[in-house]
């Protein structure tokens, strides 16, 4: 590309090439581009024209500048719709996205914590199991989830779990749970040292934390869940009757 034609429309030829080997895959998601000097000898214009193509491929979430760190082509962010109630292995098939998890821990004992015993309508003593995932898209991080189970509902249920284990799965096709609908609560959070480390994220990174109370079809709670989404690689969205 030269440097002929109106300066004004300069930098929007240089943001659509940039923009279209982005979405046709040139430019993958996550990686690096050239430096602004790069690019200016590389179309042979200025420096400042440069950075107002940068500028509108930010304005539009194509690209993200770290300081001192160079530019990247932004990850695309999943849609969590919230109109129906979808496992993590649902929402990555749904987006072309090949879902995995990294299992962390299974433990199986007492809920301390009143608010998820009161949740899962537990008694004193009931044990319930705890299991903690990296859930990953394409094998990337996308989420830190733990799950909460009454060891009632599903006994055993450490013989059916591995990296590529759908929970939903194991309730419907082995346990024949019948889920019914789910309470779900949202609000963003900065990440724990836990969630950091299993996100691969910094301290000043917010996430996206979920909280989700899923009932039978009978209103017996199945599942409680606290999972801790990527900011940067999630929104949810919803369709709202009036």
């Amino acid at each position: 590309m030269t440097d002929g034609g109106a300066s004004k429309f300069r930098y929007m030829a240089i943001y659509q090439d940039i923009k279209d080997k982005i979405d046709n895959g040139t430019y993958e998601p996550g990686m690096k581009l050239c430096t602004e000097n790069e690019y200016r000898e590389e179309y042979g214009v200025s420096r400042d024209t440069i950075r107002k193509a940068f500028a509108k491929l930010e304005n539009e979430e194509y690209i993200v500048r770290r300081a001192a760190v160079g530019t990247f082509v932004k990850n695309k962010k999943s849609d969590y719709t919230l109109t129906n109630l979808e496992s993590f292995t649902e929402q990555m098939k749904a987006r072309g996205l090949k879902p995995s998890s990294e299992l962390i821990s299974i433990e199986l004992s007492e809920i301390k914590n009143n608010h998820i015993r009161s949740e899962l309508q537990m008694d004193q003593g009931e044990k319930c199991y705890k299991i903690t995932r990296i859930r990953k898209g394409d094998g990337k991080p996308m989420a830190y989830e733990i799950a909460y189970i009454p060891k009632k509902l599903c006994p055993n249920m450490q013989k059916y779990l591995d990296d590529e284990t759908s929970l939903y799965h194991v309730y419907e096709d082995i346990y024949h749970l019948r889920i019914g609908n789910g309470n779900i609560r949202l609000e963003a959070e900065l990440p724990s040292s836990a969630v950091q480390e299993g996100l691969k994220i910094s301290r000043e990174s917010p996430v996206l934390k979920m909280n989700c109370t899923a009932y039978l079809e009978d209103g017996t709670p199945l599942y409680y869940v606290n999972c801790y989404y990527k900011g940067e690689s999630y929104f949810f969205s919803a369709i709202l009757p009036r």
